[in-house]
């Protein structure tokens, strides 16, 4: 298996087990829904660049959760 196969296997595992829709994937990743589809069809394959950018919008995602969870903590008193 080649070293673009293994970065599609690895994409479509993370997006799968994110359990996100494919839409806010999409948006925070800054890549196009129509993108995610092709990969996890198996009709592009992500480059380097964007697997990056996947990541960066999974983490800005759960830096926002992280955020939310100690405002509500917070409140609670």
């Amino acid at each position: 298996m080649g070293q673009s196969e293994n970065l599609q296997r690895l994409v479509r595992e993370i997006i799968q087990e994110s359990e996100l829709p494919r839409t806010l994937l999409a948006k925070d990743a800054e890549i196009s829904r129509a993108a995610i589809e092709a990969w996890l069809s198996g009709n592009r394959n992500p480059t380097s660049q964007s697997a990056e950018q996947l990541a960066a919008g999974l983490e800005r995602r759960a830096t926002r959760l992280q955020y939310l969870a100690f405002r509500l903590r917070s409140g609670l008193g």
